[in-house]
């Protein structure tokens, strides 16, 4: 689990990728596809589609509850609203990365998903 309870999406950013950034010190860049929504109502997105990924501008603003990562390379973010983000491995790329800083440390952390599955922690 990381710690971004309460954590706010500050920041939305698609360039062949989906970035949310919380409140600027946490960054979650995902670079393969990956499901969102309510529990039955999960659609995929695929990050390298933009227009695609329209429906998701309106996590400007919302709050991320709880965010974990696996060592077999899954991410999760849970959402106030309920909502659920989840990045599965891909057998060829990776599949998300994760940096920040731990306030009030300033200390720095990156994960990436290792293609094939599995997590590398720097």
């Amino acid at each position: 689990m990381l710690p971004v309870g309460g954590g706010v999406v500050t920041q939305l950013r698609i360039d062949r990728a989906f970035t949310l950034v919380l409140e600027s010190w946490i960054v979650f860049r995902i670079e393969a596809a990956f499901s969102y929504g309510k529990d039955g109502a999960q659609q995929i997105f695929d990050p390298s589609d933009s227009p695609g990924l329209a429906p998701l501008l309106m996590l400007h603003q919302t709050v991320v509850t709880s965010a974990e990562i696996r060592k077999d390379g899954h991410l999760t973010l849970i959402f106030a609203d309920g909502a659920v983000l989840v990045v599965a491995p891909d057998e060829r790329y990776e599949a998300f990365n994760v940096t920040g800083t731990l306030p009030p440390l300033d200390r720095g952390f990156q994960f990436v998903a290792v293609p094939g599955g599995g997590l590398a922690r720097f």
